[in-house]
């Protein structure tokens, strides 16, 4: 069998309970960069970190650099508007900042998540190790959402990093900070296993009701980072998508608080102030 010489050298096979998950980089490109920031967007709730990843891809614009494939995505391939297929995988793109003072970028992102948890590891574990090996990174910014369940008009940023400097820093730059919960999927293993192999970073979720596409988040999230290391791109597009996205999540509101009233008028009364906290507390837990 012919070798592809764009195939990478990065390789692995792992074997879990008689499961093989297989991975594979195809490089398309392999630049030289001076101490890049990785910048992880993966599909979550709301998609906000995704589309904050997305529109930094499309607006600096950065250059496709490699796709990864694995097992333990979806089983489904997307439909073209030509009618032809493509199969699910993973994107890496770069930007070379031209000013100093500003880091080249690293910025991940897929179309869909593993669906098998030993997939999402093994997954994060291999890119934060290509990540470190190829390009001698240390820092790494995960993007992400932070589920309430409310509709924020003007979205709060929410910072968990790998040390407490960092958490100042984010919220000296407006961030609030996480104190408890958890960061579910890999928006949050990426980071955790990145501090685990000496990485510094943040964690950056975007406040969302969780019920419909958010980029009013996603928008929240740029504007964060744009304080904390400088990359500022134009947010027009992302504002008219988020003017569409409006009547969305005010249709969903209406329903969700039309569906409470009916449940509040069954049960004879409303939450007491314990299940209301026993409430918050549960939903700390959706955070992805």
């Amino acid at each position: 069998m012919e070798k592809n010489p764009h195939l990478s050298s990065f390789h692995s096979d792992v074997k879990e309970n008689r499961l093989v998950l297989k991975i594979d980089i195809v490089e398309k490109e392999t630049p030289e960069l001076s101490d890049p920031i990785v910048i992880c967007g993966l599909p979550g709730s709301a998609l906000v970190g995704k589309l904050a990843v997305d529109h930094l891809i499309e607006e600096l614009p950065a250059q496709h650099m490699a796709e990864i494939y694995l097992d333990g995505l979806a089983p489904q391939v997307f439909i073209e508007s030509d009618g032809t297929v493509t199969g699910l995988n993973n994107d890496i793109f770069y930007w070379k900042s031209r000013v100093k003072g500003i880091p080249d970028l690293i910025l991940y992102t897929a179309d869909a998540q593993p669906t098998v948890q030993e997939s999402e590891y093994k997954l994060s574990e291999f890119v934060v190790d290509y990540f470190q090996s190829k390009f001698k990174a240390k820092e790494m910014i995960t993007l992400g959402a932070y589920v309430t369940g409310a509709f924020p008009k003007d979205p709060k940023v929410y910072v968990a990093a790998t040390e407490g400097s960092l958490v100042k820093e984010a919220t000296s730059k407006g961030c609030q900070v996480m104190t408890e919960g958890t960061i579910t999927g890999m928006n949050g293993i990426l980071l955790g296993i990145a501090k685990l192999k000496g990485m510094r970073g943040y964690s950056l979720l975007g406040e969302t009701s969780g019920f419909a596409l958010d980029p009013k988040a996603s928008e929240a999230l740029l504007m964060i980072l744009e304080k904390l290391i400088g990359v500022k791109v134009d947010m027009k597009e992302l504002e008219e998508r988020a003017k569409e996205a409006e009547g969305v999540l005010q249709s969903v509101e209406a329903l969700r608080k039309q569906q409470q009233h009916q449940q509040g008028q069954e049960a004879g009364e409303g939450l007491t102030d314990q299940a209301n906290e026993n409430e918050d507390k549960k939903k700390l837990g959706y955070i992805s």
